[in-house]
């Protein structure tokens, strides 16, 4: 077992990562998105955020924006949904 894989099952994790140029990174609690562009919404059951190719919007309950630096954004709450648009935004 790799220890990516062996963090993800301790932590109850799930890493994905692209092509696109993003990783994102669920666990009971929190989201991680590095490689985002920018924050284009934000209330406590939205977050709709800019990725290189596209927009993640992430769904939940209470959530708050803990971090956010220049690619990398850090989202607390119950986290319910991500979705992606994968469309070409230029």
């Amino acid at each position: 077992m790799s220890y990516k894989d062996e963090i993800e099952t301790k932590l109850k994790c799930e890493t994905g990562k692209t092509a696109d140029g993003y990783t994102v990174t669920v666990c009971k609690g929190y989201a991680v998105i590095e490689g985002h562009k920018g924050i284009l919404a934000f209330d406590p059951s939205h977050i709709s955020v800019r990725l290189r190719r596209g927009i993640a919007e992430i769904y939940g309950e209470e959530m708050t924006i803990a971090s956010s630096q220049k690619e990398e954004i850090v989202i607390k709450g119950r986290i319910t949904e991500i979705s992606f648009d994968k469309a070409d935004k230029k």
